[in-house]
């Protein structure tokens, strides 16, 4: 008997059989939608299956899992550790399999690295092993699997492995990768005892159409539209409260499908709305804190839903594109995530949002996404007009594959703008005057602006309620703030709320006033979104103010020179209606690669683009690549007086066994951090937590929030930081 799991004392064979069991489902359930992979793919795909594990029969690795479930270990002169997956090529019988040379290398390389390592194959422990254990065992390991295996021993493998496919290597990269990918996918599955791919017959299209019946809508224009195109790429672009969710969730229909958008909360808030008013079981959730989300909302099954959509197996993902798309870094293993696409349909959810870097690597994975196989829909209330090009250049969309769609209401207005000629601190006494019978939203470019503008308001206007929402609240507090700002506002309180862009595309709410700094015309426009959302404007009063001097965040937040530009664009509408395709006609100007010319964005945006098309497969590992994905983002830290407070729990979360207490401990202690740049956290922190929160830091800064009152600022500087945030 050869063990491939101590876990669950599971055989090689039997592990194996759990494979081809998923490889027979994949197979029936999504053999049609995977276009470049052919029977003789799918016949090479079911031989590494076959082999891929056999060099776990080696003696070293046998007493591994002898010691850990208490067995009495086998003898042997062997000591090298050498890993299984290099062992596993050596024992195939490619003389007998009938392959191709072409195929013998896309097998080798897909046996040889179904586990990414650090150590590379070194041909003479390889040969030790082989010749001096496995090749002594051969007949009872060719009994054990009931395969054929190599009668004579070659090494020449071995030197095939050394010589890594790139993408220089054409046709066959790209069937290298789905081989290795699908078999990868499969493994993982496997060893999780989970199906590959799950709920493979539920449609989430059957779902809206019963939903919107219900509810007694009828399809719109643009929900037609993308009813009409499933099989084709779809790029569209809709304003706020055109059902572009629903338009999305009709495009994919009956296929499995992987749905992103920008920020965690949004893609809580749909997936709710998915899976309890639809009722759409299928659906899963991936995010950095997913798993506390579920069991915060004491989701019944949660610990199932966050495994399955770990593995990718759910048939309609809502997650983060830093979860499945940073494939463009070539990390070593990526091409699971990219495999998964191949039988898919990726949706991106307002590609404007994400900075150029970000942008430029969901470009690159589209390119990817088209080479095997796979479908994406682009939908964006704004495309600046140089991501269009980009996409058009690299043939990503063509006249062919993709539709183009723009889906704008004419008739219905919902802002007019006035600009001023000022720094927003001037308007505070406009702000008070409004509030006493209105309902007024501040938006500026950083925390800092938010704050100062707080402390003036609260000082001067005692009779008006004044709020603050920021990003440097604790995860605990802002999700109570946020709540509040929605029920203030569904109430139809007067007063003040402060706020930076956080609330520019996260938070549903609907104010009678906007007063904003100004910033790039995309970011301007989603800001307005918060005002008016779902009324028409009568009258001739403005409804939208917009300060265009001495902005906060420039330009540490945002580029000096697309915040100039943008103030030229909207001149004309001074006092005017700014309707819906204005706002796409000017965000299309605005982001023309010739006005972009010396910018940084520009120069961000082609630089990673660069990168991307440049940068050599396997040389960095997964971890590295989020890393770098992350580079520009923030890290967790916890003010040292809720530190204090929290620092039982801790020990408590040490000492606990049991996985759920563990995970509710886990989620007390995340709920208290707060993500700062990392410029800030260098400046002011003094040590991390303990392990396993040693990627959380202890911040010796003020913390001044009462949740009684709903009053506080949030995390203190020193104001000498200011300027990054």
């Amino acid at each position: 008997m050869f063990y491939a799991k101590s876990e669950t004392k599971e055989t090689i064979r039997e592990h194996t059989d759990r494979l081809l069991d998923n490889w027979r489902l994949l197979k029936d359930s999504y053999g049609d939608r995977l276009i470049r992979v052919n029977e003789r793919m799918w016949e090479l795909l079911r031989l590494a299956i076959e082999y891929h594990d056999i060099g776990k029969a080696n003696t070293v690795f046998q007493n591994k899992i002898r010691r850990a479930i208490q067995e009495e270990l086998l003898e042997t002169d062997c000591d090298a550790n050498v890993p299984h997956n290099y062992l596993s090529v050596g024992l195939v019988p490619f003389e007998q399999l009938n392959l191709t040379k072409e195929e013998i290398r896309l097998l080798t390389h897909a046996i040889g690295y179904h586990h990414e390592r650090d150590k590379r194959p070194d041909k003479e422990a390889i040969r030790d092993i082989l010749e001096n254990d496995l090749q002594k065992q051969r007949e009872a390991i060719a009994h054990h699997m009931q395969l054929p295996l190599a009668e004579k021993l070659s090494f020449r493998f071995v030197d095939r492995l050394l010589k890594r496919y790139t993408i220089h290597d054409g046709k066959q990269f790209w069937d290298y990768v789905l081989l290795k990918g699908l078999l990868q996918r499969i493994d993982h599955a496997a060893s999780a005892h989970l199906p590959v791919e799950s709920d493979v017959h539920q449609d989430v299209g059957v779902y809206v159409r019963r939903y919107m019946e219900n509810k007694s809508f009828h399809l719109n224009d643009l929900q037609r539209f993308t009813e009409s195109h499933t099989h084709k790429n779809v790029i569209v672009i809709a304003q706020t409260g055109m059902g572009k969710t629903e338009s999305a969730l009709l495009w994919i229909d009956r296929d499995k499908a992987f749905f992103t958008l920008p920020l965690r909360v949004s893609i809580n808030a749909i997936y709710e709305r998915i899976r309890y008013q639809m009722g759409y079981e299928a659906a899963g959730l991936l995010h950095s804190t997913s798993a506390f989300y579920l069991a915060e909302r004491e989701e019944e099954n949660w610990e199932a839903i966050k495994q399955q959509s770990q593995q990718l197996s759910m048939k309609l993902l809502f997650t983060t594109v830093d979860q499945i798309l940073k494939f463009p870094f070539y990390y070593r293993g990526f091409e699971k995530e990219l495999a998964s696409m191949a039988n898919a349909k990726v949706v991106i959810d307002e590609i404007q949002a994400y900075d150029p870097k970000i942008a430029a690597m969901l470009i690159k994975s589209l390119e990817m996404i088209k080479k095997v196989g796979g479908r994406f829909m682009i939908m964006t209330a704004t495309l600046p007009t140089l991501y269009l090009d980009e996409l058009k250049r690299r043939s990503i969309i063509d006249e062919e594959d993709t539709v183009f769609g723009e889906f704008i209401d004419s008739q219905n207005h919902r802002h007019r703008i006035q600009l001023h000629d000022q720094e927003i601190t001037e308007g505070i006494e406009d702000f008070v005057r409004m509030a006493r019978s209105s309902q007024v939203l501040i938006i500026v470019n950083t925390v800092r602006r938010a704050m100062e503008l707080y402390e003036r308001l609260s000082e001067m206007a005692s009779d008006v309620p004044v709020h603050l929402l920021h990003s440097q609240f604790t995860q605990e507090d802002r999700q109570w703030l946020e709540r509040q700002i929605k029920e203030f506002n569904e109430a139809k309180t007067n007063g003040v709320w402060i706020t930076t862009q956080l609330v520019e595309a996260s938070i549903d709410i609907d104010f009678d006033y906007l007063f904003t700094e100004m910033s790039p015309l995309d970011s301007l426009f989603q800001r307005l979104g918060r005002c008016y959302r779902r009324r028409v404007i009568q009258g001739e009063q403005c409804n939208i103010h917009i300060f265009t001097q001495n902005v906060s965040g420039v330009p540490s937040v945002y580029d000096e020179h697309l915040v100039r530009e943008s103030i030229c664009l909207l001149k004309d509408y001074e006092g005017k209606i700014l309707d819906e395709r204005a706002k796409i006609e000017l965000v299309a100007k605005l982001y023309e690669r010739e006005r972009l010319k010396g910018t940084s964005f520009l120069q961000e945006f082609e630089d990673a683009l660069s990168m991307f098309d440049h940068l050599d497969p396997y040389e960095m590992s997964k971890k590295e690549a989020q890393r770098k994905l992350r580079d520009i983002q923030t890290v967790p830290v916890i003010p040292r007086r809720i530190y204090d407070g929290i620092a039982d729990a801790i020990d408590e979360y040490r000492r606990c066994r049991d996985g759920g207490e563990r995970l509710r401990f886990r989620m007390e202690i995340e709920k208290k951090t707060i993500s700062v740049h990392r410029f800030l956290a260098e400046k002011c922190v003094s040590e991390r937590l303990p392990k396993p929160f040693d990627h959380i830091y202890i911040a010796d800064v003020e913390y001044d929030f009462d949740r009684e009152m709903g009053k506080g600022t949030g995390i203190r500087f020193d104001t000498s930081l200011s300027v990054f945030y």
